[in-house]
């Protein structure tokens, strides 16, 4: 059975992961460079994951888990909120990066994949339920084109990075507005 994994290992390890793949690349992240980085070693690595792939998945899920939480009961600081967290998420751990590693085309399907299942997925998920729970309580239209409206949200964050500026501040608060009156309906004062 052995003695017990070291959590800070496994965690400098995700962490290191994170960052070679934003500044390298997934082909040239080197599995020797980060152990080495991250104060470990190869044969660790490999203890923990069968290889590169399950790393960079492993790392990838450490991205995820940043969500708004449970439903507050406001329909649109729901929608706001989830918004924080994903900006929370996209500006941490060199978020951004990865997403242009994802679109890159230099990643394996299998990563591309659990990439689209452990981050895009559930994000996508909770920004529909915000949306469809304000349709379903009436203060959205029914006919609110739902799937559009959250591709615009997070997409706006995408823009402004591609455009070369930062989100302003309010940047939440201001797409939840601009997507709200895209589903037809004057956000809340």
């Amino acid at each position: 059975m052995g003695r017990p994994r070291d959590r800070t290992i496994d965690e400098a390890v995700l962490s290191v992961t994170l960052d070679h793949l934003a500044r390298d690349g997934y082909a040239a992240m080197s599995l020797a460079a980060v152990a080495s980085e991250a104060g470990t070693t190869r044969p660790a690595l490999y203890r923990r994951w069968a290889g590169k792939e399950e790393l960079v998945v492993a790392a990838l899920a450490t991205v995820a888990a940043t969500s708004a939480g449970e439903p507050s009961g406001d329909l649109f600081e729901d929608l706001i909120g989830e918004l924080e967290a994903f900006a929370a998420a996209i500006t941490s751990a060199n978020s951004l990066s990865v997403v242009g590693l994802m679109l890159s085309g230099t990643v394996s399907p299998r990563v591309l994949q659990r990439y689209r299942e452990l981050i895009v997925a559930p994000r996508r998920g909770r920004l529909t339920m915000c949306l469809e729970r304000a349709v379903r309580a009436g203060r959205l239209p029914r006919d609110a084109d739902v799937p559009l409206v959250v591709t615009m949200l997070t997409g706006s964050w995408y823009g402004y990075a591609l455009a070369g500026y930062r989100p302003p501040q309010d940047w939440p608060h201001r797409v939840a507005a601009a997507a709200w009156r895209a589903c037809g309906a004057e956000p809340p004062p």
